[in-house]
């Protein structure tokens, strides 16, 4: 089967006429990979994956409040303050994901007592990333992390609507954007009009949206900022024991 076919192949009608795959309601060798809440929740899923891959749960869960303590520490510089700082659009991603890389996470577990660093293998950034490449990565059950832009709409998109920005930019708005929202995504499809578009995680909890996931179209997405993750489940340990999980590229 043709790498478009495999695309086509996995899209089920939605009853507003839409075309679809998304991982809420599809398994990965019969277990559910999407965690409750976009680094972090990405993260959880890649280890979910690999998991699954042996056709075991996992239940590790990545303390959102401890990576901001580490960014912070890193940085020398407070979250809520970075607003108003001069920085480089894409510095808070890039170094989340650095900081995941080379000294992980803390993550809790009912394997192990208290919190244990769990670093990703891996997270490859998508320069001038295509509809079909991103599609593909989310078939394979890989967790693909984005952003864009969102408006004064973005927290009243309905169930079945697909999110649209219509402020063009910052500046012709007079600053209605508020910032470049990431978030997992986890599935794609195509409207009645044969746009493409992207199923997302959001972290806003389960009231947004439909319960927590909404719909963006792919135009809308920043096409150099999507990041794939992965990540190796840790061992079974005994409680109390020390250990770390890696993943190496």
């Amino acid at each position: 089967m043709s790498f478009t076919a495999k695309l086509q192949a996995a899209l089920v009608p939605m009853s507003n006429g839409n075309l679809e795959f998304s991982w809420i309601n599809a398994r990965y060798n019969g277990i559910n990979l999407l965690p409750d809440e976009a680094f972090s929740a990405g993260a959880e899923m890649a280890v979910r994956q690999d998991a699954a891959m042996e056709g075991k749960t996992c239940d590790v869960k990545f303390s959102s409040s401890s990576l901001v303590r580490d960014y912070e520490e890193h940085t020398g510089r407070k979250i809520s303050e970075e607003s108003t700082a001069n920085l480089p659009s894409d510095v808070r991603q890039e170094t989340i994901r650095s900081l995941f890389r080379n000294k992980g996470a803390l993550a809790t577990s009912a394997n192990w007592e208290g919190e244990r660093r769990i670093k990703l293998t891996s997270c490859l950034k998508q320069a001038s990333a295509h509809f079909h490449r991103i599609a593909d990565f989310i078939r394979q059950g890989k967790p693909v992390v984005g952003c864009f832009r969102v408006d004064e709409e973005f927290h009243t998109l309905e169930p079945e609507e697909i999110y649209h920005c219509e402020a063009e930019t910052e500046a012709e708005t007079h600053g209605q954007i508020r910032f470049a929202h990431y978030v997992l995504f986890v599935g794609y499809g195509y409207d009645i009009y044969d746009e493409a578009y992207l199923v997302f995680l959001n972290s806003l909890g389960t009231g947004f949206g439909n319960n927590g996931f909404g719909r963006v179209y792919f135009d809308e997405i920043y096409k150099d900022w999507f990041y794939v993750l992965k990540a190796k489940a840790p061992a079974v340990a005994e409680t109390g024991a020390s250990t770390s999980s890696n993943i190496a590229q």
